[in-house]
């Protein structure tokens, strides 16, 4: 069955010369977040094997879906099917048209379940957590989060962020508006603990399907085992009626109290700004793992973004769009950070549907900030004919939609109040249509199929 072992060997195999053992001595403290920085600063993304960790008897394995082509390669396909893939995948999963099956795995057939610690046994210090930057503590970066809907019973799962608080005690980041948001409050208005579980050592498939924006039914596991090709292997949590990876590596088991905050950070997250803030403590009740568990960590905040996510949250805001202005080709993610930047092509028919399809893209994706739509002669993917657009095809006192106290991502620290942002959107089409413009200057193509270009490059 898949897991993150199976995809590891099987990528090891299949390239090993993107398969670094570390047999040196690392510290967790900084080193191994340098050394996976220092890599990606010169464009080097290999999956790194940390074997000796200083303080520490298990491995620290990083990068193991750091690019679009070993995140294809777990999902058996090429790196340029996975957007069309994932696509096909979820709205399969959508539709009905495919069924995930979930098979409940034994405990005493579960890796997982190889070890189990509760109560005063429980200890987060044991663990080769990585502290990634100056003044920060200890944080887990790969973690899906499994929890429940107290109101209709269906399993939720994301991708979150936790920092080590106590030894049975961690803080994670819930985004306003998303769904675990949701669901903590619903608990909360019920005046119940929300159990959670933190699955650390899934097979990508898993951390993919986490980042889906789909509407509950279906859910992102149903998503996991559709990419994954097979049964989805689950086991119940020891304190819960939670249903988590059998073939994970760690599994941490906890509660969310209502109402209950603690101080999180500093962190640096996509922003790059080290923030503080109120966020909600994990009290951890059960661990479960394997003997002879890998450790998974993200190591450094990677120039291309997160891999797995970007997909997931491009075809549900492509989806969103497209649905509410038919004349909209296609929506992509620009610029750094990419999840603030929304860039839209349309085929506009009437002068609103630009504004039509900015309102659409807010709508869809709680972290976009700024949102350009252009005729369909842009090459979205062009940074130079993106500005060439903006800067012909715009005056902004006509073309600026700003929405001033929307709900936007809480790590914007421009923000006065957390989560409230002003949104901005750029209408770049031709006023009114693009027939109306002047010729574009072309140069003689006969002309241009005579010249010699080695002549000219031999000078040099």
């Amino acid at each position: 069955m898949k897991s993150m072992r199976s995809y590891l060997e099987k990528r090891k195999k299949a390239f090993p010369e993107d398969f670094i053992i570390v047999k040196e001595q690392v510290d967790p403290v900084y080193e191994i977040t340098a050394i996976v920085k220092k890599l990606d600063m010169n464009g080097y993304n290999p999956i790194l094997l940390f074997e000796n960790v200083k303080g520490f008897q298990n491995p620290v394995i990083c990068n193991v879906q750091a690019t679009s082509d070993q995140l294809a390669f777990a999902l058996d396909v090429k790196a340029e099917q996975l957007e069309e893939h994932y696509e096909k995948v979820e709205a399969s999963i959508m539709t009905g048209q495919e069924k995930c099956e979930l098979v409940s795995v034994p405990h005493e057939q579960s890796p997982v379940k190889e070890e189990k610690f509760f109560g005063e046994d429980i200890n987060l210090y044991h663990y080769p957590f990585i502290t990634h930057h100056l003044g920060e503590k200890p944080y887990i970066t790969r973690a899906v989060g499994i929890t429940r809907d107290p109101e209709n019973g269906l399993l939720h799962a994301g991708h979150y962020r936790l920092m080590i608080s106590g030894k049975d005690r961690m803080v994670t980041h819930m985004t306003p508006g998303r769904h675990l948001w949701d669901i903590y409050n619903k608990a909360s208005k019920m005046g119940k603990d929300l159990p959670i579980a933190f699955c650390l050592g899934c097979h990508p498939a898993w951390h993919m399907a986490a980042q889906s924006r789909i509407t509950h039914p279906p859910t992102e596991l149903e998503i996991a085992g559709a990419l994954a090709k097979e049964p989805l292997l689950v086991t119940s949590c020891e304190m819960s009626d939670l249903q988590v990876p059998a073939e994970s590596e760690i599994v941490f088991e906890g509660v969310l109290k209502p109402g209950a905050l603690e101080g999180e950070g500093p962190w640096s997250d996509f922003t790059r700004y080290s923030q503080v803030a109120d966020r909600h403590p994990v009290f951890v009740n059960a661990i479960t793992q394997r003997k002879d568990y890998i450790y998974e960590d993200a190591g450094a905040w990677l120039k291309a973004g997160l891999s797995f996510a970007r997909i997931p949250q491009l075809i549900n805001a492509r989806r969103s769009i497209i649905k509410t202005v038919p004349n909209v080709k296609d929506f992509r993610f620009g610029f750094y950070p990419a999840q603030m930047f929304g860039l839209i092509s349309i085929d506009k028919h009437h002068v609103s549907e630009p504004r039509q399809a900015i309102l659409a893209a807010f709508a869809s994706e709680i972290y976009l900030k700024y949102v350009a739509v252009f005729d369909t002669d842009i090459d979205l993917s062009n940074p130079n004919e993106i500005t060439w657009a903006l800067a012909t095809r715009v005056q902004a006192e006509n073309d600026f939609l700003i929405l001033p106290k929307i709900l936007g991502t809480d790590l914007d620290i421009s923000a006065p109040i957390e989560g409230m942002v002003t949104k901005v959107g750029i209408d770049a089409t031709a006023k009114p249509f693009r027939k109306d413009l002047p010729e574009i200057g072309k140069i003689d193509e006969d002309m241009l199929s005579k010249i010699d270009i080695k002549k000219f490059m031999s000078a040099r």
